[in-house]
């Protein structure tokens, strides 16, 4: 990520909030600016401020132009994290791999069959 990739996310931001509730923001740029796509993961126990509310669990995305069909597939994932009411307890798990063992578990309980 470059100085650019970081003035459109902030740019995104100002157009409106990317918090989605629930204290879960999902930060992007406003084009596919990234060389190659990744999902960077905060958790910040205490909250950081975002507009008037607070984020607990950050999920900052970079999408390459290349990738951008195979990565959509992630917003679904977000989706379904929110839908199973998953966010009430990632936002208070006290290690990463909890968190990642907490939204598996969702996850797969989502999956029919």
């Amino acid at each position: 990520m470059d100085e650019d990739f970081c003035l459109s996310v902030n740019q995104r931001e100002q157009i409106v909030s990317t918090l989605l509730g629930e204290g879960i923001a999902l930060p992007h740029s406003l084009g596919l600016q990234a060389r190659q796509s990744v999902v960077y993961t905060v958790l910040a126990p205490d909250g950081i401020p975002w507009g008037e509310e607070r984020a607990y669990v950050i999920f900052l995305l970079a999408i390459s132009k290349a990738e951008y069909q195979a990565t959509m597939g992630i917003y679904d994932i977000f989706v379904e994290l929110m839908q199973s009411r998953a966010a009430l307890q990632l936002k208070n798990c006290p290690t990463f791999p909890v968190f990642i063992d907490t939204a598996l578990e969702f996850l797969q309980q989502s999956v029919p069959g």
